[in-house]
């Protein structure tokens, strides 16, 4: 459901109203606890538990989980409590982790505030926090309570911010091949068109809930929903310390990078990677590995929690509305791949 911010405070209230929680904690980002929080009524009730946590994926750590659990043990919370997420995909899926965990599940509420985990990270019941530079290998499978997105949240997002949700439109686009294909052919609105915002996003929503309800723990289609995040989420934690690189870019990169793996492979034509990089390099710039790197990207992809049997699984697009999962790549073919496309390494010269 998108409504606006007033009517998330009318359904929170509704849920304390039927629940009657002991307690109640916000977990925010910095950022969120700046832009987002003072929107919504909640954070003038003095008796709330605020637990802050950095922006970005370096909230997604044992670390933070510890310090939140420990945070709530010395609180007081109880199963009878409630936690609120006000923030992006990397508080949404810290907060739903934690809170999944704590006592073997407390009841949590999303309030997306970025593109990004409006489409895609709110959606869909996945929780996850990283480990040793592997993205989301710990996490549950469990459903918040509510979900509660509001396009009055997209004004305070930055244009990385927008391209980074915009990414996982052109995923769904891609899979769907028909009216959100025709959308992002159109570029990225103006924030002003509230319709056509509302619009993007209540597709997404639908799309994404058709293929998790009929597959809700990822054994069988819910994978499509994987394209572009293999060699994507190896990019992202190749370059981890680069605040420029948003996730959003990284899986832009990863849906025009595999296109090319898979047409390589013969799954699709160059017509296809024609198409998905039409959508993807107008908009973001172009990522690859260096020849140093090839050896850690291949690591990397290793680790995904998607492989099989020492095969590394992927989903591709044979073309757009029709695509595939559990492609098996072998290592060694993957290697050839990785080290066909990586550029020199940069020499420094004093």
């Amino acid at each position: 459901m998108i409504v606006r911010t007033e009517t998330i405070d009318e359904r929170i209230r509704a849920h304390m109203d039927r629940m009657q929680p002991d307690k109640i904690v916000v977990v925010v980002s910095h950022t969120s606890e700046k832009l987002c929080l003072p929107k919504l009524e909640i954070h003038k009730k003095l008796d709330n538990i605020i637990y802050i946590v950095p922006d970005g994926d370096r909230a997604k750590s044992l670390t933070y989980c510890e310090d939140f659990w420990e945070t709530m043990l010395r609180e007081n919370v109880t199963r009878r409590s409630l936690v609120l997420a006000v923030g992006g995909g990397a508080v949404l899926d810290f907060t739903g982790f934690c809170a999944s965990t704590f006592m073997r599940g407390i009841p949590f509420i999303y309030v997306p505030t970025t593109l990004l985990s409006m489409v895609d990270g709110s959606q869909g019941g996945k929780t996850g926090i990283n480990l040793y530079g592997t993205k989301n290998i710990i996490g549950t499978f469990t459903e918040p309570l509510a979900v509660m997105r509001n396009i009055d949240f997209l004004p305070t997002l930055d244009s990385k911010q927008i391209h980074s949700g915009w990414a996982e439109i052109i995923k769904h686009a891609i899979l769907e091949g028909k009216y959100l294909y025709h959308i992002v052919q159109n570029g990225i609105p103006d924030l002003s068109d509230t319709e056509t915002w509302m619009d993007i996003i209540r597709k997404n929503i639908i799309l994404k809930s058709s293929i998790v309800e009929e597959d809700f723990r990822e054994a069988h289609k819910r994978k499509l929903l994987n394209l572009g995040h293999t060699i994507g989420h190896g990019i992202e934690a190749l370059r981890f310390e680069d605040e420029d690189v948003t996730h959003g870019l990284c899986i832009a990169n990863g849906l025009y990078w595999e296109t090319l793996l898979a047409e390589e492979l013969g799954v699709c034509n160059s017509k296809t990677t024609q198409n998905v990089s039409a959508l993807v390099y107008p908009l973001f710039f172009k990522i690859q590995w260096s020849k140093s790197e090839v050896q850690p990207m291949l690591q990397l992809l290793l680790h995904d929690k998607k492989n099989h049997e020492g095969k590394i699984q992927f989903s591709f697009t044979k073309e757009i509305g029709n695509c595939t999962y559990d492609y098996e790549v072998s290592p060694e073919r993957l290697l050839e791949f990785l080290e066909k496309h990586a550029i020199a390494d940069q020499v420094n010269e004093d």
